[in-house]
């Protein structure tokens, strides 16, 4: 990357700044972001961003869909450190600016043209290592994730683009004799391409120049074979004439190689079990190949912690590009592993010596000796592979000093102190990665199997290679074990850096030296770290744990990190965290007793949780808390976009809830519970939510805690009501609320009481319902709690509109209104919804539209997807309320998009309802059947009867428009019935003295 900021569209779409990835997160914005860049430095018209997001069916609010889409992706990229100034509003649009540097199909464009530019002045060698240079950006197919039309044109461009790109590379370095290299990229080439003539000739004259002349001959009858079944013509003229050239011999012969006195060929053998990696060796084999073109030497290290891989990779690559260097390869292990690493002094004279210097030859004193090594390597092609490096220091003196060498290095450092070096980071291997070397040292047979085993085994092994080579050298030695038997083994966390030695092979070893190496303040920090659940985590908890500022932090991460104990996470952000196997090595490397520690940790993510909430609600309402304790001294400040923390931290709060039950320590447990329950909420997060629910309820009732046990059930009843299982909502908000009676809780009996009256009024019991809410609201008097009074206030309006007291429900709604404007804007919104409800039956359609709209503007500003769907859901019934069936139709099915993926069945029926009427109403009975057939499934199923006879009574209309007036009788029986049970108004509308009576 040649920028401080890089932007990625050759393969899946990627931001990256300072080196750091920059997280987009949903599809629109990344569509949006995709639309920008493929235009980049040229001004992007809002029409054209509507025709590309919304081909042919853009919504009425297209334009500040847009709006709205940009602000928050520039908040988005300037939060992730792209400057402010990269995105521009122009006029009628946009504009994404970007130097060559900074977007990689502007580098490919710029290093084609570069190459072609050095092709006119005969430079061959420099025009392959350019276009190689442009090759080495793509990283899969454009835009992989995408699916717009957009995108799809333009990633199928983009792969044209690259396609005659390598041909003319390849094409290239066969004039240059490297028929070797180019074999892989050619066979590659005529799989995706099997109807394209010039990467089959490239082919044959790469197969014929090695020395396979059959296979190249055969690619010709291949060939034919195809273009005749697949095109019914004979192949082109250059096929032929180069058919004929290789059986007459005529076919020029590839450039003798270099032919030189000594040339070391030093390499370890190459890995035959060598699995996953593929992306790294292809990029690492790239970079070395352009020594012969480079300005300078090229040095490429691999760095890694200790088991991972780095010498396997390594060697690897270095057998892949040995015929780019004929002129040698030398190898040293430097043992950084160890407690006597190489000293450079020494390994300059095994070099020397390798490269045909006689003892007498080689001078005593380190810089003598540097200088001598330089002099051999002068001018020659010679791969330098230093494995297992130290420092920057042990290097130096081994680095050549022209061009022409290439040196690859491998480390559990990160070596920044080297310039122009490129570093590539390797981690552990992906899972499926893991099991297929797994299966490639005890056998496939037996890993398929065990297929479950196998993957248990890989993810016990951390997915680290050492670890998994160790397990199967145990497995394979011990054919009459099952894998499940080493399973069992290694799940005990206290033994398993035991189970993981073999011969000379041991995990445990390589994190010692590492470990021996700290100082003693990163030792404490590493020792502490052990102990947390968290699976990623900030520097602020490392000063939670040390009970310090976040000022002297920095140096003891930085340590950590550059040995390898410690890994980036890789979010985009200063993250870090720790892998599964040094997880447990770390627990045992101290005695210091981890508990007040971890309870520090854990108060920093309750504070900034109870902050997220605050800020997401406008406020702290109706929310109980505990007196656990707050770790404030050296927490950060909340990002501006509180749910944007909260999804980088969802996991965190997760495994602090986890840890928190774990140790006892049960205020601060339901209070994290209590905390982020309107964060799961809005986002949709339920599992989660129920999760993190029962284990604080284990928790509490374990401890006696009677406080916290009410208020996780009163949770657990307002879960259910979003889930509409009101039977089991009802049973915990029971004991909820018999508890916070005993306690003398008011304020959690207020909340208990304000979601069974809701939930009562869900399964049609009214009467009770509306006590409830009263004893809700007298109690409320005594707390004086606002957010309290605004939620009872709309759930005793909803329940009003519902049973079609509107006059009764007004005055409670225009209050909840008035005293929620400065509060829980989602609860705000909620009441707009419901106040919009009240209008429309009361046929006041303007008042119902601005309601509804301005509620909408609320869930659009909270990116909150279940609230939009009911804006959208709520202005479709205004336009089907004054005959605009095409804008209702649309937007009922926009809404009906933004409830899918939320999987809310209550909004999904209400939606479905409408459009039934609608349907029926343009005089479409089929459509408008089927849509309220699928709405009253769904009422049934969640059991609200109010609701089901309401479909039930349109299907009727339905099924009567359809000329099918026994089943509308049906219906109409069945809504009758369903409307009686409850004592709902609608059952007058529809009794009458032939009401039972068939037709």
């Amino acid at each position: 990357m040649d920028g401080v900021v890089w932007f990625g569209i050759l393969g899946p779409l990627e931001v990256t700044a300072s080196g750091r990835p920059v997280t987009v997160a949903g599809r629109s914005q990344r569509e949006l972001l995709a639309v920008l860049l493929l235009r980049a430095n040229r001004p992007v018209e809002v029409d054209f961003m509507i025709d590309s997001l919304w081909p042919g069916r853009s919504p009425p609010s297209a334009r500040r869909q847009i709006q709205n889409s940009v602000g928050r992706l520039r908040r988005t990229l300037v939060a992730g450190g792209v400057p402010a100034t990269t995105l521009e509003t122009r006029r009628g649009g946009y504009l994404l600016r970007v130097l060559p540097g900074e977007l990689d199909a502007l580098s490919f464009a710029r290093h084609v043209e570069s190459g072609r530019r050095l092709a006119a002045d005969g430079r061959a060698d420099d025009e392959a290592a350019r276009l190689r240079a442009a090759l080495a950006l793509w990283g899969g197919r454009p835009l992989a994730e995408l699916d717009s039309p957009v995108a799809v044109a333009q990633a199928r461009r983009l792969l044209e683009d690259r396609t005659a790109v390598l041909e003319e590379c390849v094409a290239l370095e066969l004039r240059l004799g490297r028929h070797h290299e180019v074999m892989g990229d050619l066979k590659t080439l005529v799989e995706e391409h099997p109807l394209r003539e010039r990467p089959r000739a490239l082919l044959m004259t790469a197969l014929h120049r090695a020395g396979r002349t059959a296979e190249a001959l055969e690619e010709y009858r291949r060939a034919r074979a195809t273009f005749v079944t697949e095109l019914g013509l004979e192949p082109g003229a250059e096929l032929r004439d180069l058919q004929h050239a290789i059986l007459t011999g005529a076919l020029d012969a590839p450039p003798a190689p270099r032919a030189d006195r000594t040339r070391p060929r030093q390499l370890l053998p190459d890995i035959t079990d060598f699995t996953g990696r593929e992306d790294l060796a292809d990029r690492l084999e790239t970079l070395l190949r352009t020594a012969g073109t480079a300005t300078g030497v090229v040095v490429a290290a691999v760095a890694g912690q200790a088991g991972v891989g780095k010498t396997a990779l390594a060697t690897h690559v270095a057998h892949r590009v040995s015929a780019s260097f004929p002129d040698g390869q030398l190898y040293v292990d430097l043992g950084g592993g160890q407690a006597r690493p190489a000293e450079p002094v020494e390994v300059l004279a095994r070099f020397l010596r390798a490269l045909g210097a006689q003892g007498h030859e080689i001078p005593p004193g380190l810089e003598e000796r540097a200088e001598q090594y330089r002099s051999a390597v002068a001018g020659l092609r010679m791969l330098v592979v230093l494995d297992n490096a130290v420092d920057e220091a042990q290097l130096r003196p081994l680095l050549p000093g022209t061009p022409g060498c290439a040196v690859l290095v491998t480390s559990r450092s990160r070596l920044a102190g080297l310039s122009g070096m490129v570093l590539v980071e390797l981690g552990v291997l992906e899972g499926g990665q893991a099991v297929d070397l797994l299966a490639r040292i005890v056998g496939t047979g037996r890993v398929e199997a065990e297929a479950d085993a196998a993957r248990d085994l890989a993810r016990l092994c951390g997915h680290l290679p050492l670890a998994l080579r160790i397990a199967g050298a145990r497995l394979a030695t011990r054919p009459d074990w099952p894998l499940a038997e080493l399973v069992r083994r290694l799940a005990d966390e206290r033994r398993r850096l035991d189970e993981l030695t073999y011969g000379d092979l041991e995990v445990r070893a390589g994190l010692s030296f590492s470990h021996a190496r700290l100082s003693a303040a990163s030792r404490r920090l590493f020792h502490l770290l052990g102990h947390l659940y968290a699976p990623e985590f900030a520097s602020w908890v490392c000063a939670a744990l040390l009970d310090t500022t976040t000022d002297g932090i920095g140096p003891l991460l930085d340590e950590l990190v550059a040995a390898q104990l410690l890994q980036p996470s890789g979010t985009g952000r200063a993250r870090y965290r720790l892998h599964d196997l040094v997880r447990l090595f770390a627990r045992g490397s101290g005695s210091e007793d981890p508990r007040p520690a971890i309870a520090r940790a854990l108060g920093g993510w309750l504070a900034l949780t109870e902050r997220a909430h605050i800020a997401v609600s406008g406020g702290d309402f109706a929310t109980l808390h505990s007196d656990a304790p707050r770790w404030t001294a050296g927490l950060p400040d909340l990002p501006a976009d509180p749910l944007a923390w909260y999804d980088l931290e969802r996991l965190n709060l997760m495994t602090a809830v986890h840890q928190a039950a774990t140790a006892g320590l049960d205020e601060l447990c339901w209070d994290l519970v209590a905390s982020g329950y309107t964060l799961f909420l809005t986002r949709g997060h339920n599992d989660d939510w129920e999760e993190t629910l029962r284990a604080a309820l284990t928790c509490t009732r374990l401890a006696g805690n009677a406080r916290g046990t009410a208020t996780m059930l009163m949770g657990l009843g307002l879960l259910g009501t979003y889930r509409h299982d009101y039977a089991g909502a009802a049973e915990a908000l029971e004991e909820s609320m018999r508890l916070f009676r005993e306690i003398g809780e008011r304020q959690g009996l207020v909340y208990a009481l304000g979601v069974a009256a809701h939930v009562d009024g869900m399964l049609g019991r009214y009467d009770h319902a509306v006590a409830l809410h009263e004893e809700a609201l007298e109690v409320h008097r005594a707390s004086g709690d606002l957010g309290a009074e605004v939620l009872l206030l709309r759930s005793l309006g909803q329940l009003l509109v519902e049973i079609g007291r509107l006059e009764h429900a007004r005055p409670h709604l225009e209050r909840a209104l008035l005293a929620g404007r400065d509060g829980d804007r989602r609860v705000h919104a909620e009441v707009l919804y419901w106040l919009g409800q009240l209008h429309l039956a009361a046929a006041e359609v303007g008042p119902a539209e601005s309601a509804f709209k301005d509620m909408l503007a609320i869930a659009e500003d909270l990116a909150d997807p279940r609230e939009e769907a009911e804006a959208r859901y709520g202005l479709g019934l205004v336009r089907l309320n004054t005959g605009a069936l095409g804008a209702a139709a649309g937007l009922f099915r926009q809404a009906l998009a933004l409830n899918r993926p939320l999987g809310e069945p209550l909004t999904e029926g209400r939606i479905r309802t409408a459009l039934g009427i609608l349907h029926c109403r343009n005089g479409q009975p089929r459509q408008a059947i089927g849509h309220l057939t699928e709405a009253a499934g769904i009422f049934d199923t969640i059991g609200i009867p109010l609701w089901s006879g309401r479909a039930y009574r349109a299907l009727a209309d339905a099924r009567e428009a359809h000329g099918d007036r026994t089943a509308a009788h049906a219906a109409r029986k069945r809504a009758l019935t369903l409307f009686t049970s409850v004592g709902a108004p609608e059952a007058a509308d529809i009794a009458g003295p032939d009401a039972d009576r068939p037709p």
